[in-house]
């Protein structure tokens, strides 16, 4: 079959690489999707009480979980205004949260969203190029229909939909860890000990 003039298309072949991309593609893209939620599992952990009063006025690392980066922040904006006595003013605790929440967001959650959002149009990819197949055999329609040109390229979009809904289910488990988090470290006394 030509295609353009010029180009030669295999239907049998295209039909098979078009499958084998849009497969590869969906579970690459998954699989980093995973990879972030995984790191972000870790960045959300549970973190001890006794060890947020310990580490509450130290400076901020890289190293630090999101419940230890919202109490530094928190207790480094007390610092800066010199109250460190208790006394604070009451938007700090709204301001630490949207910069918390934030920060989480543009260092996980837009990502794995962003991975999640590309999975759908690949797979769709998949059967838009099994109908191409389809219309590639005009002498012999049946045919392409009995090599399984639309069947096999399904598999590509319903898979590419089952990673999406699993990667939408960790961002929302994701989302609400990071509130958690972000409420214990905004928690912890303000009471030097």
């Amino acid at each position: 079959m030509e295609l353009l003039g010029f180009i030669s298309v295999n239907p049998e072949s295209f039909n098979l690489w078009s499958l084998r991309i849009s497969m590869s593609l969906t579970t690459c893209i998954f699989v980093l999707g995973c990879v972030l939620s995984i790191r972000a599992f870790f960045y959300a952990r549970r973190v001890d009480s006794g060890l947020l009063d310990r580490v509450k006025h130290q400076d901020m690392s890289p190293k630090d979980s999101l419940t230890v980066s919202v109490t530094k922040i928190l207790f480094s904006t007390t610092r800066s205004e010199g109250k460190e006595d208790g006394g604070q003013a009451p938007f700090l605790h709204d301001a630490t949260r949207q910069v918390a929440e934030n920060m989480f967001e543009g260092k996980f959650l837009d990502k794995i969203s962003m991975c999640a959002n590309l999975l759908p149009p690949i797979g769709l990819w998949g059967t838009v190029s099994g109908m191409i197949v389809i219309f590639l055999y005009t002498a012999d329609p049946g045919n392409a229909l009995s090599k399984g040109a639309v069947g096999t390229k399904l598999w590509s979009t319903f898979l590419a939909l089952i990673y999406y809904v699993t990667l939408e289910a960790i961002y929302l488990l994701l989302t609400i860890k990071s509130r958690r988090c972000i409420d214990r470290g905004l928690s912890v006394s303000f009471e030097r000990k």
